[in-house]
């Protein structure tokens, strides 16, 4: 029982590995085409798609540290995507 516990948690940490590569991979490509970080937003579907409402809540109450948090959580983000989707999301965008 917790030899498979340990083994889906292996899996999950694998493939929270492999988002954040090809993010770090998606990124590359904007940069290198020219797309700047709100459009690269725009096409991924903005930042409120992505943002579950206890983001908009915690940044609506000024949380925005624990707003960052929770997105990562939601998404897998990395620290610098989830700050600057939060920030986004604060400038309503």
């Amino acid at each position: 029982m917790f030899g498979r516990a340990a083994r889906h948690q292996k899996q999950i940490e694998t493939l929270h590995a492999r988002i954040r590569h090809l993010e770090s991979l998606v990124q590359a490509l904007a940069d290198r085409a020219g797309v700047t970080g709100a459009e690269l937003e725009e096409l991924r579907g903005g930042a409120g798609a992505l943002a579950p409402e206890e983001c908009r809540r915690l940044v609506a109450e000024g949380k925005v540290i624990e707003a960052i948090k929770a997105y990562r959580e939601h998404t897998g983000a990395g620290l610098k995507e989830a700050k600057d989707a939060i920030d986004r999301l604060r400038e309503g965008a």
